[in-house]
């Protein structure tokens, strides 16, 4: 009797059993199939132009005849901004059956910073791309910079943020409004009287508050002063909101 009533409080015991066997091995048969009729055919590469193609797939580490759904996405983000530090922006988008597409945003050299006798260019956000000696990015002045370290942002002495914050800003708002190409240095000795040189002129434009309105109003001024400034000085006029020489 004791036997009897333990199988009746087990009904559908086996049953159960038999259900969950047979899931793990629907599941099994599907990640097979997975494997088996999804491989990885075509990696396509889209966007770049400082690394080539190759370059950025050996980066990511994604393989042909690998699964394509066993791709991770975020892993290959990762490892192809570590590896390349000209890479800003990773996506990386699987096209069924058989393609990767890894679609990217390259940062542009925005300026430099000079640190142990040697230049190493950094992006608009600071962060340092490459330790080269090659011209044609702006010099940043007044900084007293950390080791850079090539791929990440640079750190300035005493962890001055705002000192950094401001130097960002700048360049942000010198690249958005077209003015870096033509900015040969920028001078951030005093942050509230913050020049850089544009078209030979010295610009002060003060503090770093409200840059990209300031810019515009160096836009009014050369709509003017039409003629490259050879070094002429001039200055934000806060009261007036206009730029001014000085005297």
């Amino acid at each position: 009797m004791a036997n009897t009533r333990g199988k009746r409080n087990n009904p559908g015991g086996g049953t159960v059993l038999y259900v969950t066997v047979a899931a793990a091995f629907s599941l099994l048969a599907v990640i097979v199939a997975m494997a088996l009729f999804f491989k990885i055919t075509d990696i396509t590469v889209e966007g770049q132009s400082k690394y080539s193609a190759a370059e950025i797939i050996k980066a990511s580490g994604i393989e042909k005849d690998t699964s394509v759904f066993f791709v991770s996405g975020s892993s290959a983000q990762i490892a192809i901004k570590n590896a390349l530090p000209y890479i800003d922006s990773v996506k990386v988008v699987r096209k069924l059956p058989g393609t990767v597409s890894i679609q990217v945003t390259e940062s542009t050299a925005a300026a430099y910073v000079t640190f142990g006798g040697s230049r190493y260019i950094i992006d608009e956000s600071g962060r340092v791309l490459e330790k080269s000696n090659s011209a044609g990015s702006a010099e940043i002045r007044g900084v007293t910079v950390k080791q850079p370290e090539v791929g990440k942002t640079l750190e300035l002495a005493d962890s001055d943020t705002v000192r950094r914050d401001a130097l960002t800003g700048v360049l942000k708002a010198l690249s958005d409004s077209g003015k870096l190409e033509k900015t040969k240095w920028i001078d951030l000795t005093n942050l509230s009287s913050i020049t850089f040189n544009f078209y030979g002129y010295n610009v002060n434009i003060g503090t770093s508050d409200n840059v990209a309105h300031k810019l515009g109003i160096l836009d009014s001024f050369l709509q003017v002063h039409t003629e490259e400034g050879y070094g002429q000085e001039v200055f934000y006029d806060a009261e007036r909101d206009a730029l001014k020489f000085l005297p």
